[in-house]
């Protein structure tokens, strides 16, 4: 059974459950949560240390999330809408895109938050919590439908594993990425757009 995140210290005030009544409260909240992770994973992950960072007292996280877990999954929800499923009316510009999409997601500081979760879920010996079945989910249902499209247009004759190439996407997107930042480069755009081609190019040479 995993622990909700709760310590001795980190007890909830007795109130009843509600969006922050701040305005913006709430996406400050989740981008917050995000970036905490990022720092310290799900070991040192707590509310307190996210109502600190957000600038918020302990009770505004309460009145929506009642534990870590709640709110680490609306957090990645609110990330997995930056990967978004554009149709371009093609099988490599739908690729394009999406790649794109991803290797700017893991350059991002909040986006790399999603990587340390597949992490720490790896090497943990319990569930670590819901959250981490909403880091994939979405992307697998967004390559799928490239592919229908795909399909749909006569642009693949044979059958294509959408998992398969989700593993090449967001391998060479976390690869690129984790290069990047061991050798304290920038991720310009410029970089990334060519990385993408060539990736883009792998797969549909190897698709055809």
């Amino acid at each position: 059974m995993y622990e909700s995140g709760m310590t001795s210290g980190d007890e909830p005030p007795r109130r009843g459950r509600g969006r922050p009544r701040s305005p913006g409260a709430e996406q400050k909240i989740l981008h917050a949560a995000l970036e905490e992770y990022t720092e310290h994973g799900w070991a040192g992950f707590t509310m307190d240390g996210v109502a600190r960072r957000a600038s918020f007292g302990k009770s505004t996280l309460y009145l929506r999330w009642p534990d870590k877990d709640a709110l680490l999954t609306d957090a990645v929800r609110l990330r997995s809408r930056t990967v978004v499923e554009v149709d371009t009316g093609s099988l490599r510009g739908d690729l394009t895109a999406l790649a794109t999409a991803v290797f700017r997601e893991f350059a991002d500081p909040e986006g790399w938050a999603g990587f340390r979760m597949v992490v720490d879920s790896a090497s943990a010996s319990q569930p670590l919590g819901g959250f981490t079945r909403e880091i994939s989910g979405v992307h697998r249902e967004i390559i799928g439908a490239i592919f229908a499209r795909a399909r749909d247009r006569g642009e693949l004759s044979g059958e294509v594993d959408p998992v398969s190439i989700t593993d090449l996407v967001y391998g060479a997107g976390l690869f690129f990425t984790l290069g990047r930042r061991l050798d304290h480069q920038a991720v310009t755009e410029e970089v990334l757009a060519a990385r993408v081609a060539d990736v883009v190019q792998v797969i549909v040479a190897g698709i055809d």
